[in-house]
């Protein structure tokens, strides 16, 4: 299965009662300023470290959320240098496909529809690494 099928390729995402949506703003232009926005949007526990394994090891856990759904919209692709991207897309398919069905949690990851090709390109370059 390509990565970028764990992903959703949509403008709204779905919302519900036992939803927690995450929206994140257009124009995140560095890895500080996208962790900072993680940790606000998600409402990352205090301990948070600021750093990819960090956020790969909350992404994977998310006992402090109520909703059983956590849904983290992106606005846009990070315009992160091309590197920084692959680890956070990495950090992120791997977080989704790390959730079972049967679990307390679920993740989803959304990004709009006109991202898609250059999302793909990305994570296409790695694998041809």
């Amino acid at each position: 299965m390509s990565r970028s099928n764990l992903f959703k390729f949509e403008d709204a995402p779905e919302a519900g009662p036992n939803v927690y949506v995450a929206s994140l703003p257009m124009g995140i232009a560095s890895s500080s300023a996208l962790l900072e926005a993680l940790y606000v949007e998600l409402q990352l526990p205090g301990y948070f470290g600021f750093n990819w394994d960090a956020l790969s090891d909350c992404l994977r856990d998310l006992h402090w959320m109520k909703q059983r759904t956590v849904v983290l919209r992106h606005g846009d692709l990070p315009h992160l240098p091309e590197a920084e991207l692959r680890i956070y897309l990495d950090v992120l398919s791997e977080a989704v496909a790390s959730w079972g069905a049967e679990e307390e949690h679920s993740l989803a990851v959304s990004f709009p529809r006109d991202v898609r090709r250059n999302l793909e390109r990305v994570l296409c370059e790695q694998t041809l690494k």
